[in-house]
Protein backbone atom coordinates (compact mmCIF):
# COMPACT_ATOMS: atom_id res chain seq x y z
CA UNK A 1 0.00 0.00 0.00
CA UNK A 2 1.57 3.60 -1.18
CA UNK A 3 1.72 5.96 1.58
CA UNK A 4 -0.11 8.68 1.11
CA UNK A 5 1.29 12.00 2.95
CA UNK A 6 5.02 12.98 2.93
CA UNK A 7 5.90 14.45 6.51
CA UNK A 8 7.97 17.29 6.30
CA UNK A 9 10.15 15.88 4.04
CA UNK A 10 10.20 18.78 2.14
CA UNK A 11 13.40 21.49 2.52
CA UNK A 12 10.79 24.11 3.13
CA UNK A 13 8.41 22.77 4.93
CA UNK A 14 10.75 21.07 7.16
CA UNK A 15 11.76 24.70 8.13
CA UNK A 16 8.50 25.24 10.11
CA UNK A 17 10.28 22.98 12.98
CA UNK A 18 11.77 26.38 14.04
CA UNK A 19 8.21 27.94 14.53
CA UNK A 20 6.82 24.63 16.26
CA UNK A 21 4.73 23.33 13.23
CA UNK A 22 5.33 19.60 11.60
CA UNK A 23 4.13 19.42 8.51
CA UNK A 24 2.32 16.73 6.32
CA UNK A 25 1.80 17.08 2.40
CA UNK A 26 -0.10 15.07 -0.01
CA UNK A 27 1.67 14.64 -3.55
CA UNK A 28 -0.30 13.43 -6.34
CA UNK A 29 0.43 13.33 -10.00
CA UNK A 30 -0.22 17.16 -11.19
CA UNK A 31 -2.58 18.40 -14.33
CA UNK A 32 -3.31 15.03 -16.77
CA UNK A 33 -0.15 12.74 -16.14
CA UNK A 34 -2.62 10.16 -14.87
CA UNK A 35 -5.23 10.33 -17.15
CA UNK A 36 -6.99 12.04 -14.94
CA UNK A 37 -7.04 16.39 -14.19
CA UNK A 38 -6.45 17.25 -10.87
CA UNK A 39 -5.50 21.04 -11.88
CA UNK A 40 -8.26 22.54 -13.68
CA UNK A 41 -6.48 25.99 -14.80
CA UNK A 42 -2.75 24.64 -15.69
CA UNK A 43 -3.10 25.85 -19.14
CA UNK A 44 -4.61 29.36 -18.63
CA UNK A 45 -2.18 29.75 -15.61
CA UNK A 46 0.45 28.37 -17.63
CA UNK A 47 2.28 26.40 -14.88
CA UNK A 48 1.73 22.56 -15.84
CA UNK A 49 5.15 22.35 -17.99
CA UNK A 50 7.23 24.06 -15.33
CA UNK A 51 5.72 22.28 -12.04
CA UNK A 52 7.37 21.54 -8.82
CA UNK A 53 6.28 17.94 -9.49
CA UNK A 54 10.02 17.66 -11.05
CA UNK A 55 11.51 19.61 -8.31
CA UNK A 56 13.86 17.52 -5.91
CA UNK A 57 13.47 13.98 -5.77
CA UNK A 58 10.49 14.02 -8.34
CA UNK A 59 13.16 15.44 -11.18
CA UNK A 60 15.67 12.65 -10.33
CA UNK A 61 16.26 11.06 -13.62
CA UNK A 62 16.47 7.30 -14.72
CA UNK A 63 16.89 7.10 -18.41
CA UNK A 64 13.19 6.28 -18.96
CA UNK A 65 10.05 8.74 -18.76
CA UNK A 66 6.55 8.92 -17.81
CA UNK A 67 6.10 12.00 -19.84
CA UNK A 68 7.89 15.03 -21.43
CA UNK A 69 10.04 16.18 -18.96
CA UNK A 70 8.77 13.69 -16.12
CA UNK A 71 11.17 11.12 -15.28
CA UNK A 72 10.10 7.28 -14.38
CA UNK A 73 11.25 6.88 -11.04
CA UNK A 74 10.11 5.70 -7.59
CA UNK A 75 8.54 9.59 -6.37
CA UNK A 76 6.48 9.84 -9.82
CA UNK A 77 5.35 5.87 -9.72
CA UNK A 78 4.28 6.62 -5.95
CA UNK A 79 2.72 10.04 -7.12
CA UNK A 80 0.87 8.04 -10.24
CA UNK A 81 -0.68 5.33 -7.76
CA UNK A 82 -2.24 7.74 -5.38
CA UNK A 83 -4.16 9.58 -7.80
CA UNK A 84 -5.03 6.90 -9.33
CA UNK A 85 -6.30 5.50 -6.24
CA UNK A 86 -7.82 8.60 -5.48
CA UNK A 87 -9.94 9.03 -8.91
CA UNK A 88 -10.85 5.02 -8.92
CA UNK A 89 -11.50 4.07 -5.48
CA UNK A 90 -11.85 6.99 -3.61
CA UNK A 91 -13.69 5.74 -0.46
CA UNK A 92 -10.30 3.63 0.09
CA UNK A 93 -8.68 6.78 -0.66
CA UNK A 94 -10.10 9.05 2.19
CA UNK A 95 -10.61 6.39 4.82
CA UNK A 96 -6.47 5.77 4.32
CA UNK A 97 -6.10 9.23 4.21
CA UNK A 98 -7.95 9.79 7.43
CA UNK A 99 -5.97 7.12 8.91
CA UNK A 100 -2.72 8.60 8.01
CA UNK A 101 -4.04 12.33 9.38
CA UNK A 102 -5.08 10.93 12.70
CA UNK A 103 -1.31 8.80 12.77
CA UNK A 104 0.44 11.93 11.94
CA UNK A 105 -0.90 14.24 14.63
CA UNK A 106 0.12 11.99 17.17
CA UNK A 107 3.45 11.86 15.84
CA UNK A 108 3.18 15.60 15.71
CA UNK A 109 2.51 15.83 19.16
CA UNK A 110 4.94 13.74 20.77
CA UNK A 111 7.48 15.71 19.53
CA UNK A 112 5.85 18.90 20.99
CA UNK A 113 5.06 20.74 17.71
CA UNK A 114 1.41 21.25 15.98
CA UNK A 115 0.77 19.12 12.93
CA UNK A 116 -0.65 21.17 9.93
CA UNK A 117 -1.36 19.26 6.61
CA UNK A 118 -1.42 20.87 3.15
CA UNK A 119 -3.79 18.26 0.84
CA UNK A 120 -2.56 20.24 -2.74
CA UNK A 121 1.17 19.53 -2.69
CA UNK A 122 1.00 19.36 -6.54
CA UNK A 123 -2.56 19.53 -7.55
CA UNK A 124 -5.60 21.67 -7.22
CA UNK A 125 -8.55 19.43 -5.48
CA UNK A 126 -11.40 21.31 -4.36
CA UNK A 127 -10.93 19.34 -1.01
CA UNK A 128 -13.71 21.05 0.84
CA UNK A 129 -16.17 18.98 -1.27
CA UNK A 130 -14.91 16.21 0.00
CA UNK A 131 -16.57 13.63 2.50
CA UNK A 132 -15.87 10.27 4.51
CA UNK A 133 -18.14 7.46 4.37
CA UNK A 134 -20.44 8.69 7.23
CA UNK A 135 -20.95 12.18 4.89
CA UNK A 136 -19.22 14.80 7.04
CA UNK A 137 -16.31 16.63 5.35
CA UNK A 138 -12.59 15.94 6.17
CA UNK A 139 -12.25 19.04 7.56
CA UNK A 140 -14.94 18.39 9.97
CA UNK A 141 -12.86 15.08 11.21
CA UNK A 142 -10.09 17.23 12.29
CA UNK A 143 -11.50 21.10 13.86
CA UNK A 144 -8.83 22.04 15.52
CA UNK A 145 -6.27 21.15 12.85
CA UNK A 146 -4.62 23.48 10.47
CA UNK A 147 -5.38 22.53 6.80
CA UNK A 148 -3.75 24.92 4.37
CA UNK A 149 -3.14 24.99 0.29
CA UNK A 150 -2.18 27.30 -2.49
CA UNK A 151 -4.57 27.15 -5.00
CA UNK A 152 -4.93 28.68 -8.69
CA UNK A 153 -9.08 28.82 -8.64
CA UNK A 154 -9.62 31.79 -6.69
CA UNK A 155 -12.74 31.34 -6.79
CA UNK A 156 -12.90 29.07 -4.16
CA UNK A 157 -12.11 31.62 -1.97
CA UNK A 158 -15.85 32.54 -2.55
CA UNK A 159 -17.44 29.93 -1.17
CA UNK A 160 -17.80 28.59 2.29
CA UNK A 161 -14.68 26.94 3.49
CA UNK A 162 -14.31 25.65 6.42
CA UNK A 163 -12.88 27.42 9.23
CA UNK A 164 -9.01 25.23 9.66
CA UNK A 165 -9.21 25.12 6.15
CA UNK A 166 -6.72 28.28 4.72
CA UNK A 167 -6.14 29.32 0.76
CA UNK A 168 -3.38 31.58 -0.63
CA UNK A 169 -3.59 32.56 -4.26
CA UNK A 170 -0.74 31.65 -6.27
CA UNK A 171 -0.25 34.08 -9.16
CA UNK A 172 0.02 33.90 -12.70
CA UNK A 173 0.77 36.56 -15.56
CA UNK A 174 0.15 33.93 -18.36
CA UNK A 175 -3.44 34.65 -18.84
CA UNK A 176 -4.80 38.45 -17.88
CA UNK A 177 -8.20 37.28 -17.21
CA UNK A 178 -6.49 34.61 -14.73
CA UNK A 179 -4.42 37.25 -12.78
CA UNK A 180 -7.21 39.82 -12.80
CA UNK A 181 -9.06 37.58 -11.02
CA UNK A 182 -6.30 35.80 -8.74
CA UNK A 183 -5.59 39.51 -8.04
CA UNK A 184 -9.16 41.00 -7.32
CA UNK A 185 -10.07 37.97 -5.38
CA UNK A 186 -7.18 38.13 -3.08
CA UNK A 187 -7.56 42.04 -2.64
CA UNK A 188 -11.75 41.50 -1.75
CA UNK A 189 -10.85 38.61 0.66
CA UNK A 190 -7.97 39.23 1.98
CA UNK A 191 -6.19 35.94 1.06
CA UNK A 192 -2.22 35.98 0.33
CA UNK A 193 -1.15 36.57 -3.20
CA UNK A 194 1.61 34.52 -3.97
CA UNK A 195 4.07 35.20 -6.95
CA UNK A 196 7.01 32.94 -8.26
CA UNK A 197 9.75 35.17 -9.16
CA UNK A 198 12.72 34.34 -11.28
CA UNK A 199 15.55 34.95 -8.65
CA UNK A 200 13.63 34.52 -5.15
CA UNK A 201 13.79 37.57 -2.81
CA UNK A 202 15.88 40.52 -3.85
CA UNK A 203 19.52 40.68 -3.46
CA UNK A 204 20.95 42.67 -0.59
CA UNK A 205 21.23 45.78 -1.21
CA UNK A 206 18.29 46.09 -3.69
CA UNK A 207 15.48 48.29 -2.68
CA UNK A 208 12.34 46.44 -2.58
CA UNK A 209 8.87 47.87 -2.99
CA UNK A 210 5.16 47.83 -3.93
CA UNK A 211 5.88 49.39 -7.16
CA UNK A 212 8.56 46.84 -7.91
CA UNK A 213 6.23 44.79 -8.66
CA UNK A 214 4.92 45.96 -11.72
CA UNK A 215 2.66 43.48 -13.15
CA UNK A 216 1.12 43.10 -10.58
CA UNK A 217 -2.18 45.45 -10.84
CA UNK A 218 -3.27 45.51 -7.00
CA UNK A 219 -0.19 45.80 -5.38
CA UNK A 220 -1.51 48.94 -3.60
CA UNK A 221 -3.74 46.95 -1.59
CA UNK A 222 -0.93 44.19 -0.07
CA UNK A 223 -0.02 45.49 3.66
CA UNK A 224 3.16 43.60 3.54
CA UNK A 225 5.35 41.70 1.62
CA UNK A 226 6.66 38.68 2.71
CA UNK A 227 9.65 36.34 1.88
CA UNK A 228 7.67 32.39 1.01
CA UNK A 229 10.82 31.34 0.86
CA UNK A 230 11.38 31.63 4.80
CA UNK A 231 8.87 29.31 6.00
CA UNK A 232 5.87 26.94 3.92
CA UNK A 233 3.20 28.21 6.55
CA UNK A 234 0.86 30.69 4.79
CA UNK A 235 -1.57 30.80 7.65
CA UNK A 236 0.59 32.78 9.67
CA UNK A 237 0.63 35.52 6.35
CA UNK A 238 -1.15 38.83 7.72
CA UNK A 239 -4.40 39.20 5.26
CA UNK A 240 -3.35 40.66 2.27
CA UNK A 241 0.27 39.75 2.07
CA UNK A 242 2.06 39.52 -1.08
CA UNK A 243 4.35 36.68 -1.08
CA UNK A 244 7.68 36.10 -2.91
CA UNK A 245 9.04 32.63 -3.68
CA UNK A 246 12.02 32.03 -5.55
CA UNK A 247 11.34 30.16 -9.00
CA UNK A 248 12.72 26.83 -9.00
CA UNK A 249 12.76 23.85 -10.80
CA UNK A 250 12.63 23.99 -14.75
CA UNK A 251 10.65 27.51 -13.84
CA UNK A 252 13.95 28.92 -13.22
CA UNK A 253 13.83 29.19 -17.21
CA UNK A 254 10.13 29.64 -17.80
CA UNK A 255 9.27 32.49 -19.97
CA UNK A 256 5.58 32.42 -20.64
CA UNK A 257 4.65 34.68 -17.42
CA UNK A 258 3.54 32.02 -15.26
CA UNK A 259 6.80 33.58 -13.05
CA UNK A 260 7.66 37.27 -12.47
CA UNK A 261 10.86 37.84 -14.59
CA UNK A 262 11.99 40.88 -13.02
CA UNK A 263 11.44 43.88 -10.07
CA UNK A 264 11.91 47.48 -11.13
CA UNK A 265 14.00 49.04 -8.50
Amino acid sequence: MTQLLNIDGNPKTVKGQARGYMTAILYLSPYTLSGHNVCPTAELAGCWRTCLNVAGHGGVPTGKWLAENVPDNAVQRARLARTRLYHESRAVFIAQLLEEIHAFTRKAERKGLTPCVRLNGTSDILWEREVDRDGFSLFANFPRLQFYDYTKLPQRLYSSLPPNYHLSVSWSGKSTRYQHAAEGIARKTGAPLVVARQGGWPEAGVHWSMSGLSPIADRAECVQVVNGDEHDLRFLDPPHSLVVLKAKGLARRESNGFILRSIAS
